[in-house]
């Protein structure tokens, strides 16, 4: 993660007698990427040095949305890929906030509700991270947390990536005294697309079978694939797992520009 962090400081005079004030430093954090799977827990890191317990500290943690935009050729092409979706036409952008001492989710983010907490032990220390439980792919978003004390401020930004694929790690196995290829999913699929390839990135899918491992209360599952080429122990394999319908798949909010069919002109 790269950081930039920078100090403002100047002092303001006093009355007769009063000492000069000097402003606290300030500190910017620029924004991390992580990357997890539907169905887990996730931390979004922060920490500020300069928080040193709880009393006049004031914090929270708020999202954007992650705003992407594509050239396309042609109208056509445009209204077929178009999404616009503007996540604070409904809800709040608020996910969770702390001050005089306790935590205030009045205007809590009603997606968030019982799903996100601060560890309060850690507080005093400077450690404000958000424990984010049971992640969906409508938590996907650029999640902001920013703190203030009279000893100074600070904002930290990180980009939360809810992944529909995944690539597992691939064990060697003897299943009825056969050389196989194993991989188990960590992400959980309501439909899931399972692909083996060699080194040669050649498709093995035919030559292998999936099961399933876990399933919850809402259809989605963990899968279990077995390669049963024949395999070979000095081969390389990669299995490949992803969610094949498009409803459970990320939701970004996408804002796609067509190409100009003619340049564009300029009165001088």
């Amino acid at each position: 993660m790269e950081a930039e962090k920078y100090q403002i400081c100047s002092q303001k005079a006093g009355g007769p007698g009063e000492p000069m004030v000097l402003f606290q430093s300030e500190s910017k954090v620029y924004a991390e990427e992580l990357r997890a799977h539907p169905f887990t827990d996730v931390t979004l890191s922060c920490h500020f040095s300069f928080v040193k317990g709880t009393e006049n500290l004031e914090f929270s943690w708020e999202r954007e949305d992650i705003k992407e935009e594509y050239e396309v050729e042609d109208d056509k092409e445009y209204y077929r890929f178009f999404r616009y979706y503007d996540f604070f036409d409904i809800f709040s952008k608020l996910v969770y906030q702390f001050h005089n001492n306790t935590e205030q989710l009045e205007d809590q983010n009603s997606l968030y509700e019982g799903r996100v907490s601060v560890d309060q032990d850690e507080i005093s220390e400077g450690t404000l991270s958000l424990l984010l439980r049971n992640v969906d792919f409508t938590d996907e978003a650029i999640y902001k947390c920013s703190a203030s004390t009279p000893d100074g401020r600070g904002k930290s930004i990180i980009k939360l990536i809810v992944e529909d694929s995944e690539m597992p790690q691939v064990q060697f196995d003897r299943i009825d005294d056969e050389d196989v290829a194993t991989c188990i999913s960590k992400g959980w699929y309501l439909m899931p697309s399972v692909t083996w390839l060699d080194r040669a990135e050649r498709d093995l899918s035919n030559h292998s079978t999936v099961e399933v491992l876990e399933e919850q209360m809402n259809g989605f599952y963990r899968v279990f694939s077995v390669l049963k080429y024949p395999v070979k122990l000095n081969e390389k394999y990669v299995c490949r797992i992803r969610e094949t319908d498009v409803n459970n798949q990320p939701f970004r909010i996408i804002r796609k520009y067509p190409r100009r069919k003619y340049p564009r002109t300029y009165d001088y």
